[in-house]
């Protein structure tokens, strides 16, 4: 084992959005001194993860469902072209979906969402603009997340140009991105640090999980995870509520 990867909502947080930080840190430092690095997968901003492990400095982040990799002093990015950001916000607003654009450190919404949209997208983003037409959003976007159901997915595609596609992540999110893929940023952290797919593990409980788990020898998905992505994992994780990552971790890393 030397590369561990977490989704983090539905995976390594619980329904409250925490973890066990105690039970991490003493498994994270059991982890550094056999040198496994960890590494977080997850649809959410750059900004908002980090949040979450303010006290170590030596995590890989892989966000904005793999439009963003930040491994040691490497930042990488997958943008969606400012052409297709203006196409893209126009048919989603003729269709009257609500949306959040995701950029490399903000965050904008249409002046006509709601306020009460406003709020409950707030936590997750490091600022939110207010935007009245696309050429108002300077900064490279990173994706496009609009409020639908999974079932809603092919609807979504059909108002994208060629250049995007979109991929349920779970908690009605739909992902617009520039075919970016968590698991396409995971293979340039696996070559750079030499790991086989026997030293990967990987823990997820969406759709957007699958392709990292198609790289692994030991894929974890969580018991409360979609039947159709348990199929495809190599084993079952406890829930998400039972801290089931840092369980599984406990009972296979050495000298824990």
């Amino acid at each position: 084992m030397k590369l561990i990867v977490v989704d983090m909502d539905g995976t390594f947080l619980n329904d409250n959005n925490e973890y066990d930080e105690v039970r991490f840190k003493h498994i994270y430092d059991k982890m550094r001194l056999d040198n496994i690095r960890f590494v977080v997968a997850s649809s959410n901003h750059p900004s908002y993860l980090k949040k979450f492990f303010a006290e170590y400095s030596d995590i890989i982040y892989i966000g904005a469902n793999g439009a963003f990799l930040e491994f040691d002093d490497d930042k990488r990015y997958k943008l969606i072209a400012q052409r297709d950001v203006c196409t893209v916000i126009t048919r989603l607003i003729d269709a009257n979906y609500e949306f959040v654009v995701s950029t490399k450190n903000n965050a904008f919404i249409h002046q006509t969402i709601s306020e009460d949209y406003r709020m409950m997208i707030e936590p997750y983003y490091p600022d939110i603009n207010v935007f009245t037409v696309s050429d108002d959003i300077e900064e490279s976007v990173l994706k496009i997340t609009v409020t639908g159901a999974a079932d809603e997915v092919s609807d979504i595609n059909e108002l994208l140009p060629e250049s995007l596609d979109c991929v349920y992540s779970g908690a009605h999110c739909i992902d617009i991105t520039a075919f970016a893929d968590k698991a396409d940023m995971l293979k340039i952290v696996m070559e750079q640090l030499s790991v086989s797919r026997d030293d990967l593990v990987v823990f997820g409980d969406g759709e957007n999980d699958i392709e990292m788990f198609k790289l692994s020898s030991h894929s974890f998905a969580m018991i409360n995870a979609p039947r159709q992505v348990k199929s495809i994992a190599s084993a079952i994780a406890p829930s998400n509520n039972e801290s089931g990552v840092l369980s599984v971790l406990e009972q296979n890393i050495k000298q824990i």
